[in-house]
């Protein structure tokens, strides 16, 4: 296995320790990456993922406010639909906790079955493309380091991560931030949503790294911010 010092070294010619490997990814840095990558879903799934949160805390809110007027075995049996909120003792508080209650179920029960359908048709898909080897690794935007490795499941230049690495001066934090923000753009400028969030990310890793990996040491993302990364390769 090449370790990103080795890779490193035949890449730039540097010495050993030019390059510090990557430090753990924090868990701030993990929601980011995890955030960014949501322009893979689509439909009810894009939907869920975004707001389905604050639908959850609205529902949650409607629940506990019904409880304490008309008692949570009351509250309950309304949101499931075992009884009539009109059988209640504020059925204009019962209604809407009714209502969300069937939209609530109806809605996380089409997600669910639209997420089993897109993950089979997704992991033929990327299995023609990759081998079945493959579909199961590939989910959020991968992180720089990782695509040093032979099974990470994408299709990227050779030494691309470390090569990225060596634009920002071994900076793997400002590398990873701004490869996670041009892949996001590519992710959201897909056309054809129906193809199933593996094979969305797929594509969009792999055009992200090869226009990148042809901008001859130029960042984007460091001309966009004001400044412009060092050419080193």
């Amino acid at each position: 296995m090449v370790t990103s010092q080795q890779v490193t070294q035949r890449v730039a010619g540097t010495e050993p320790g030019d390059v510090e490997p990557p430090q753990r990814e924090s868990l701030r840095a993990m929601v980011r990456r995890q955030r960014r990558s949501l322009g893979r879903h689509s439909g009810i799934q894009y939907w869920l993922r975004v707001r389905g949160y604050y639908i959850l805390a609205a529902f949650a809110g409607l629940y506990v406010a019904n409880a304490v007027v008309i008692g949570g075995r009351v509250a309950y049996d309304v949101s499931v639909q075992i009884d009539s909120p009109w059988d209640t003792a504020s059925p204009w508080l019962a209604l809407p906790l009714s209502i969300a209650g069937w939209l609530v179920v109806t809605g996380f029960a089409g997600a669910v079955a639209g997420y089993v359908v897109t993950e089979v048709t997704d992991n033929r898909n990327i299995g023609r493309l990759r081998g079945r080897s493959a579909t199961r690794r590939i989910g959020s935007i991968p992180l720089l380091d990782r695509l040093q490795y032979g099974r990470h499941g994408f299709e990227v230049p050779h030494y691309f991560g470390i090569r990225f690495v060596l634009r920002h001066q071994g900076d793997w934090v400002t590398a990873q931030d701004h490869w996670e923000i041009v892949v996001e753009k590519f992710l959201n400028a897909e056309g054809d949503r129906g193809k199933g969030p593996k094979q969305v990310m797929w594509e969009a890793v792999l055009e992200a790294s090869y226009v990148l990996d042809g901008m001859s040491g130029r960042c984007p993302e460091c001309a966009a911010k004001g400044g412009r990364a060092d050419a080193k390769l």
